[in-house]
Formats: structure tokens, C-alpha cells, sequence
């Protein structure tokens, strides 16, 4: 399992190494970085299995940096010495979330989740049709009838005209089976149908207002990758 460190102390980084090689010889240590930035651009030319990352950080701080890395496909550990951010780390699709100074057990527990979570999910498939399982039975959806998809920690709602469908799958399982042609992740929670988008809107750093009237941030790192997406799809007069 390949990881990255982000952590702008070096202490911090090398502790958390050295915790990494006692407990968990699976995980190997490709990279460390000491900012947002520098870490964002390992992510994006390595592509490690799972990083672990501090949020409290000089400039860019950990959560902002998801920004930059929307495409990113692997696992996510926050390492915090504030448990305030917990929620919102969540929010941001945190597979775990560890409190500093670390306990080795509580590293060793969140390395093995991550094991498990990376276990093959959904396949691709190119069919119009997606079901979602539930208690009573299976819910039948045509895929281009789903205005948008936001996530919350290991969960994502889809929603259509109609109604709203919360299942245990990440975005990513989601976005996988989701046809590229007019699904697009603006943000790292949320995923938005273009035939259902009714104004893109410069204000606020960008936002999409969606046909059922709903208003979805486009993320900062996003934003200039999404417009041109966008004037590609669309005649614009």
C-alpha cells in the first residue's frame, strides 16, 4: 500500500513514519511533503493508495487542498492535533480522522480500514440504468434522470426530480458508473447532470443552479476545468 505524508512539522512527518514502519509493514512510505501545495502535486504525479494529512497548516490548509485533488482516486487520513475539524474532514470524504500525538493501535485500525475500503466496489458498466439497493427491495433509476450526487463521509445521496437516495457507496464508486459525458464532479462532494443544470453562475467563486432550483459550489481548484468542459458541451450565443 503506497502512502504520502503531509504534515508541515517535521516532527510530526517523521513520527508518523516511524509509527507506519512498526506497526504497519503493509504501507509503504513513497513520498512526505511539508505544505498543501507541494503535497497536492505528489498526489496528483504519484497516486499513493492513501495519504495521511494534517489539516492545520501554513497557506493552504489540509481540507483546502482536497481542492486540488478532485480527481484523486485513493484513501484519505486526517492526523489532527484539533478534533474540531472533524465534521468537516468527514464531509470532505475522510476515511479516518486521528487525533495527535498518535496512538499507534488507532493507526494500525485506520491502515486496515483503508485496506478494506480499497477492495474492488462497483464496476463500470455503460448501461442507462443504475439500482440501488434498499431494506425493502431495489430502487430503479435511469441514469440521466439524476440531477446531482453529494457525499457525506463513506455515504452519497442521489437526487432526482422527485426524491432523494442516500446509499453506503463513496462518491467515487458513484462517479465510476456515472456516464462522463454529462456527469461532472465540480467539487469533491458533489457531482452535477449538465441536462439538468439551469444557470452557471460567476458569483461567490462559481456556483451551479440546477433545474429542481438547488445551488452547488464549484470548487476553487475545479473552476477553470469545469468551464471549459462546459463551453465544450453546450452553443453558447
Amino acid at each position: 500500500m503506497k502512502a504520502i505524508i503531509i504534515d508541515d512539522e517535521h516532527h510530526s512527518r517523521e513520527t508518523t513514519k516511524m509509527l507506519l514502519e512498526m506497526t504497519c509493514p503493509e504501507v509503504e512510505i513513497i513520498a512526505m511533503a511539508d505544505n498543501a501545495i507541494e503535497g497536492a502535486k505528489l498526489i496528483n504525479t504519484r497516486a499513493p493508495d492513501v495519504i495521511f494529512l494534517d489539516i492545520q497548516m501554513p497557506g493552504t490548509s489540509g481540507i483546502e487542498m482536497l481542492d486540488f485533488i478532485s480527481n484523486y482516486q485513493g484513501e484519505i487520513i486526517f492526523i489532527t492535533a484539533h478534533d474540531k475539524y472533524a465534521i468537516e474532514a468527514f464531509k470532505k470524504g475522510a476515511l479516518h480522522f486521528l487525533l495527535k500525538p498518535l496512538d499507534p493501535d488507532d493507526l494500525a485500525e485506520a491502515v486496515k480500514r483503508v485496506a478494506q475500503n480499497t477492495k474492488p466496489k462497483i464496476q463500470k458498466s455503460n448501461g442507462k440504468w443504475l439500482s440501488l439497493s434498499t431494506q425493502e427491495g431495489w430502487i430503479v433509476l435511469k441514469k440521466r434522470d439524476i440531477f446531482r450526487c453529494e457525499s457525506f463521509k463513506n455515504y452519497t445521496t442521489i437526487v432526482t426530480e422527485k426524491a432523494k437516495h442516500t446509499i453506503s457507496k463513496t462518491m467515487k464508486d458513484v462517479e465510476a458508473i456515472l456516464p462522463k459525458d454529462i456527469f461532472y464532479r465540480v467539487h469533491a462532494s458533489h457531482i452535477i447532470n449538465i441536462e439538468k443544470v439551469e444557470r452557471v453562475l460567476k458569483s461567490d467563486g462559481g456556483n451551479v443552479r440546477m433545474k429542481n432550483n438547488d445551488l452547488i459550489p464549484i470548487s476553487k481548484g475545479k473552476k477553470k476545468e469545469f468551464f471549459e468542459w462546459f463551453q465544450n458541451k453546450i452553443d453558447i450565443v
